[in-house]
């Protein structure tokens, strides 16, 4: 009998781009109070005021004035520029600096640039020297989600994603893993995190060595080599480059390192850019952090909004698919307007649901077929949410190998990581974009992507748009034979 072994090594609950908010003002703590602020006879936590470190300054118009910036600088220290989206973040060095900015002509909004967390990354299981189950890629037969998406069809018919460029906006990657390094472009890799490169620690903070990395988990998932060893990428000879948006230590990133991400992404050539991150927000002010109700002003959110989506809008006029996670949280979005899911919602970018097997090993051993496109346990879903479904991976089967139904993917060191969550999905449908693109040369438009994936996706539930589906679950070999 056939068996697998795991290493002991957890954290409590599973990878899914869990979203937890997290403010970071300065070295002077929080000034807070209470009050019952939502209706809800719950108490939230106001923050009223608080020594901020960065400013996010939003022009009126979507590019940056002509000397503007020096304008600016009498106010603080200009920290970063984005001039194609009319932002500048500014350390301010007077006194009442965000009132006073607010009031020039060119200003439509100042915002603190809030960092907060992203990707939760709860719950990961190490594969610890399984047994050879293939005679390609060592662990390509417990790779259910290329089965699942008819990868191998594609391949066969001659694609693999050559002439594509994917960049990954996520917490770095591991340059040195060899099923990555032969696809990853290293001198277009960035990093917008300061302080840390884009090539991920050996070690953490804490000098513990580094076993499961959220970037080099989703680059895995799309471009891992056709190189007879490890797992293979859903476009194994596409072109990727990692670009740090979020701490790899914390998951957490601010407002502007993601919108910077892209904009970069954007000119330097990128065919995809792939976003396994999400941030849930009620556009009154609400949040929730560890069971604590926070309230901010409402005009931040819908900047907040804003300003993100002049980064993709500039991107996808650039030429570039943008794919994100759909997110884990559970929650229906139809019919709640309030809530907004940043940026799965944005305009030009297509939110990605996750499917997943329940007792995938048991039917592997015996042999016998198998449901792929169960909609996972944890999904955030509705039709005004979701656009696509694709491999996600669960973790809610009773059986002992429940880990199976999870995706397995690269980590450091190398090793190799089942998790689960739509951030494990989004790759998925970026890695088939990519195939898409590869066969038309590299040149293609993000309507025309779009129109592909969604008009071959399979339809699992029903014939219309579906609350966890969407158009359908992505199908590579149709993607790029139809």
């Amino acid at each position: 009998m056939k068996s697998l072994f795991f290493s002991s090594r957890k954290i409590s609950g599973f990878v899914l781009g869990l979203l937890v908010l997290g403010f970071t003002f300065g070295c002077q703590k929080d000034i807070i109070e209470t009050g019952n602020t939502d209706g809800s006879g719950a108490d939230a936590v106001t923050l009223k005021s608080a020594k901020i470190n960065d400013l996010m300054v939003i022009t009126k118009a979507e590019t940056l004035p002509s000397g503007f910036e020096t304008k600016l600088s009498a106010y603080g220290q200009i920290v970063n520029t984005i001039p194609e989206i009319g932002v500048v973040i500014i350390k301010p060095t007077v006194s009442n600096c965000e009132t006073k900015i607010a009031r020039l002509e060119e200003v439509r909004a100042v915002v603190p640039d809030l960092k907060i967390k992203w990707i939760e990354p709860d719950y990961f299981v190490g594969e610890a020297n399984p047994p050879s189950i293939g005679t390609n890629e060592t662990y390509f037969k417990y790779q259910w989600g290329m089965d699942a998406i008819d990868a191998p069809e594609a391949w066969n018919a001659g694609y693999k994603g050559s002439n594509a460029r994917v960049f990954i906006l996520d917490t770095g990657i591991d340059a040195e893993n060899p099923d990555l390094a032969p696809n990853l472009n290293t001198a277009l890799c960035a990093s917008f995190v300061p302080g840390e490169d884009y090539d991920i620690d050996e070690y953490n903070q804490d000098g513990d060595a580094v076993y499961f990395n959220h970037g080099t988990h989703v680059a895995g998932i799309i471009a891992a080599a056709d190189n007879s060893y490890g797992v293979i990428g859903v476009a194994p000879y596409a072109e990727i480059v990692a670009v740090k948006v979020l701490s790899e230590y914390s998951g957490s990133g601010a407002f502007s390192w993601i919108n910077a991400g892209i904009v970069y992404a954007a000119n330097n050539g990128a065919d995809v850019i792939n976003m396994s991150l999400g941030a849930t927000f009620d556009r009154n002010g609400f949040y929730v952090e560890d069971g604590v109700l926070y309230k901010i002003p409402a005009s931040y959110i819908q900047n907040f909004i804003l300003a993100q989506q002049r980064a993709v809008n500039y991107a996808f006029k650039q030429g570039v698919l943008i794919v994100t996670s759909a997110g884990n949280g559970g929650s229906n979005f139809d019919g709640n307007a309030s809530i907004f899911k940043l940026p799965a919602e944005l305009q030009n970018v297509i939110a990605v649901s996750a499917t997943a097997p329940y007792s995938w090993y048991y039917y592997y051993y015996y042999n016998l077929p198998t449901n792929l496109d169960i909609p996972a346990s944890y999904i955030d879903y509705g039709k005004s949410l979701v656009e696509i479904a694709a491999p996600g991976g669960d973790f809610d089967s009773p059986a002992s190998y429940y880990a199976y139904d999870m995706v397995l993917s690269t980590c450091p060191g190398p090793s190799y990581f089942f998790a689960a969550g739509t951030s494990m999905a989004s790759p998925h449908v970026a890695g088939v974009a990519a195939l898409i693109i590869g066969k038309n040369g590299g040149t293609m438009s993000p309507q025309e992507v779009t129109k592909q994936l969604f008009k071959t996706a399979d339809k699992i539930d029903g014939q219309g748009i579906s609350a966890y589906f969407g158009y359908g679950r992505v199908n590579a070999f149709r993607a790029v034979t139809e």
